[in-house]
């Protein structure tokens, strides 16, 4: 770092003292102004570059929040479609077999549902995060944030999962213990915890002043893979698989019917075989 500083002109000759103490003087001053513009300019630098980056890591910390409550939402249409399915299938509304029901019921487990935990781990367990975010309250805020994910994971997603399917393979309940799960208390649960998490990340937004459109912005350009370019292949790769069990489903009911049938007819004939004796 450069600091100029002004020398007096002592190759001349000092004609009297008040030249001397002028001369003096300037000097002073020249070179206390030139230290204060050099390290005022650095701290200013320094604080622009600090307060960057602050808002940065405080969006990336918003954007997190913002997909754990898209995860929950899908996990959310997951529970409401599995109580829609148990109320047709109650009715007698249903068209498939009993078989179907049972793997289309299971089909419905919020269990499908992940959370990523890469900003979470970065913000719980490094300290030099807190200290470069700085705000105290968006600190305490967004660590009730990820208290709520939590509970939504052990209050929500793991007990559901434990009775749609209670082992450690994917293994179909029988139909009438599906039946039997109390989906709406859940339902309820997670309608709650969702809004709950909103309200307090839009409390996030508030304290570190950022806007919606800034954060699309941040999203835009977050390089990464597309959440719903993965959804749409995931939702053709499941079509194929339910495609795949409804048809294995009818060609083994044809089987087992024309195997009934043809059973039927041996006895038929052996009975008229035997009258005939």
């Amino acid at each position: 770092m450069n600091v100029k500083v002004r020398m007096p002109k002592l190759g001349k000759k000092l004609r009297t003292k008040k030249y001397w103490i002028k001369e003096l003087l300037m000097t002073i001053l020249a070179t206390s102004i030139s230290i204060v513009l050099t390290f005022g300019t650095a701290h200013l630098i320094e604080h622009h570059q600090k307060m960057k980056s602050q808002h940065r890591m405080a969006m990336m910390v918003v954007h997190d929040i913002d997909e754990t409550i898209h995860q929950m939402e899908k996990a959310d249409s997951l529970i409401r479609a599995f109580s829609d399915l148990q109320i047709t299938i109650m009715e007698g509304k249903y068209d498939g077999s009993r078989d179907m029901a049972e793997i289309e019921l299971t089909g419905n487990d919020p269990d499908d549902v992940k959370f990523t935990e890469t900003t979470k781990r970065i913000f719980t367990s490094n300290v030099d995060t807190w200290s470069t975010i700085g705000k105290v309250d968006f600190i305490d805020n967004v660590s009730g944030c990820y208290l709520i994910r939590d509970e939504y994971q052990t209050e929500v997603i793991d007990p559901l999962h434990r009775r749609i399917n209670p082992g450690d393979k994917l293994e179909f309940r029988p139909l009438d213990e599906l039946l039997h799960i109390d989906v709406d208390y859940y339902v309820a649960y997670s309608t709650e915890i969702i809004h709950r998490l909103k309200a307090v990340n839009e409390l996030n937004k508030h304290i570190m002043g950022i806007s919606d459109s800034e954060l699309d912005k941040f999203t835009e350009k977050m390089v990464g893979i597309n959440q719903d370019d993965l959804d749409s292949v995931y939702e053709a790769v499941e079509d194929e698989y339910m495609q795949s069990i409804f048809k294995r489903s009818d060609a083994m009911q044809k089987y087992y019917s024309k195997k009934a049938t043809k059973k039927s007819n041996k006895k038929k004939n052996s009975k008229r075989k035997q009258n005939k004796r």
